[in-house]
């Protein structure tokens, strides 16, 4: 018994260790891509009642562009005006082409750990954020008049469609820097009807901008989110570049749409992302992926992504106005700013099963941050939390394993002597633990439980943009592997980058494997139990460097912890079944020599 759970509790960890390292979902069934609609014409739209004036319906371009998207041409367009706008953590760049914005300066982020230039979200773009398509006339190829507004932090574009209709576009970057505001531009739409009949618009589509992507696990995070107001769902890289999988083989996809109700739409990196929400739901979406060049230092080609929200059609009356109202969130992926955007805004930082864990944990991380001013210090209090709330468990089964070990002999005894009766083998192991008061579940309990803090951890240091950059004694960026210096050649499973913290992590797990009682005398699980350090350490070296410092941190205290235990005197005494006593005491029968 003891064998059985002691394996099961380690093959429960290895599996979450190997689904954290495998986070590559496989293809779903392909989204039915929707076509373009066809342009209509008067005869299209006739109205139900006869004596009502048939409207005019301004001409519309494709909504849908099939082929993936193309990074822009930068300074292409000579007569372009650039406009900002900014508070105290960004800086917002409009251009009059297209009246979109044309990129978001992250004041407090830094490019790079070698670049200490702003971070500058949508800088290489399909196309500028908040670009308006499908109505012919007011794409990014289309210069907007600038109007000089009355409050000083708002921009406002306009354009006469060929004396039908006026588009003002009207962009309010607020000046409180609490909470989700601090990233969020206020954006509104209107359409005015300048002439004396009614009038046709038909669907268009509102860019979302497009994201580049900025760390090591972008193959995975880097994605297309939309929420339909029951669920929230992801297209990631490999929607679009296909699978080659048995029984999940697809095809490569140019572009996804999908009509449906939705409340947002979003896309994201590792560390950054962008939320469009309406007032009122639009009535589907677009994505496509965005080739961006690949630099000599990447061993393959960089995929980013581009996606907008449908808005549906409608009639504006002789001389009238409609009005769409927009919050659109541009910044980091911090949970507090994020979940504040709209309702379920919260899941686009994708988090996963264990959502709800990964909230806990980085809430507890931004608590202890918040006095000591450094993430890697904050890692460790962090991991101390959880020591001392899972301590009673802890005690319970490594003092349940040390009674085990005592159990051994009497153990192997009954499999010798009622080897051929595997129903009182059975009956004589049970009345042991009953009558020694062992639990032999308890050995592999926290292992089980632990788990979900694992993912949790795991989800959430991935992809916390309060990681990126934060340095801690000689690592430079805890979001990503400590990469001390490059290696002459790639190495398996370690790469070219050297860490450190992996090995202290590995020679800490030897340690603490070392000191824990064996609750078998089986030879095979004993040396299970010492090559499974050996097992997760090609598996974590890759990891970021801040979850490889919780669980070498999480292994020093577990340390000292077993250390405590193991000084500990135990009263422990050793009760026999009667019928194992009487086994035991049995002479044993010499073979009949032939």
């Amino acid at each position: 018994m003891d064998k059985k759970n002691t394996a099961i509790g380690l093959l429960l960890l290895a599996s979450a260790f190997a689904l954290m390292f495998f986070q590559a979902p496989p293809p779903s069934q392909p989204i039915e891509t929707a076509p373009a609609p066809p342009a209509q014409s008067p005869s299209q739209n006739t109205p139900s009642n006869p004596s009502e004036a048939i409207p005019f319906i301004v001409p519309q371009a494709n909504l849908n562009v099939s082929g993936p998207a193309e990074l822009e041409s930068i300074g292409t367009n000579l007569n372009e005006r650039i406009v900002t706008r900014d508070n105290a953590l960004m800086e917002a760049r409009f251009t009059n082409y297209g009246g979109a914005i044309q990129e978001i300066v992250l004041k407090d982020f830094e490019r790079s750990r070698d670049d200490d230039s702003p971070y500058i979200m949508n800088e290489r773009r399909s196309g500028p954020a908040l670009e308006l398509t499908g109505l012919q006339g007011l794409d990014k190829s289309e210069s907007f008049q600038l109007v000089e507004p009355s409050d000083p932090n708002t921009v406002e574009f306009r354009k006469v469609i060929n004396d039908n209709y006026q588009i003002t576009r009207r962009y309010t970057i607020s000046q409180d820097v609490e909470n989700e505001k601090a990233y969020l531009v206020r954006h509104e739409l209107e359409f005015r009807n300048l002439t004396a009949n009614p009038l046709f618009i038909g669907e268009f589509n509102l860019n979302s901008g497009t994201v580049a992507p900025s760390g090591p696990q972008d193959a995975q995070l880097l994605t297309f989110g939309y929420f339909d107001g029951e669920d929230t769902e992801f297209l990631a890289q490999g929607k679009f570049t296909g699978s080659n999988i048995p029984f999940f083989k697809s095809a490569p996809r140019d572009s996804i749409s999908e009509n449906r109700n939705v409340g947002w739409v979003s896309l994201k990196n590792q560390f950054f992302i962008t939320i469009l929400k309406p007032d009122q739901p639009g009535i589907g979406y677009f994505a496509q992926p965005v080739q961006f060049p690949q630099s000599a230092d990447e061993s393959r080609p960089q995929l980013g992504m581009t996606g907008s929200m449908k808005l549906g059609s409608f009639t504006l009356a002789p001389q009238d106005t409609q009005t769409y109202g927009f919050d659109y969130y541009i910044g980091p992926k911090e949970f507090d700013r994020v979940s504040r955007v709209g309702e379920n805004t919260e899941e686009g930082m994708q988090f996963g099963f264990f959502g709800a864990i990964s909230k806990l944990l980085l809430t507890m991380m931004n608590g202890f941050y918040s006095f000591t001013h450094n993430y890697g210090v904050a890692i460790i209090l962090l991991t101390l939390a959880i020591k001392i709330v899972f301590l009673p468990i802890n005690l319970m089964s490594s003092r349940s394993m040390k009674r085990m070990g005592k159990l051994g002999e009497p153990m192997k005894t009954i499999n010798e002597k009622f080897a051929d009766n595997p129903t009182k083998k059975q009956q004589l192991m049970m009345e042991m633990y009953k009558l020694n008061k062992v639990n032999p579940v308890a050995g592999c309990l926290p292992m089980i439980i632990q788990i979900p803090i694992f993912f949790g951890l795991f989800y959430m240091l991935r992809s916390a943009a309060e990681l990126r950059l934060a340095d801690f004694v000689w690592i430079r960026d805890l979001s990503m592997e400590e990469g001390i210096f490059n290696l002459p050649f790639s190495i398996p499973f370690m790469g070219d980058q050297f860490n450190i913290l992996p090995f202290i992590y590995l020679v800490s797990l030897v340690v603490q494997m070392g000191m824990m009682p064996t609750p078998s005398v089986d030879n095979a699980q004993v040396k299970m139990m010492k090559f499974m350090p050996y097992i997760f350490f090609p598996i974590i070296y890759t990891f970021a460097s801040g979850l490889v410092l919780y669980w070498t941190v999480n292994n020093v205290f577990t340390i000292g912890q077993q250390w405590m235990i193991n000084r500990k005197k135990d009263d422990f005494e050793l009760v026999l079944p009667a019928a194992l006593k009487k086994a035991m005491e049995a002479p044993k029968k010499k073979k009949k020599r032939r």
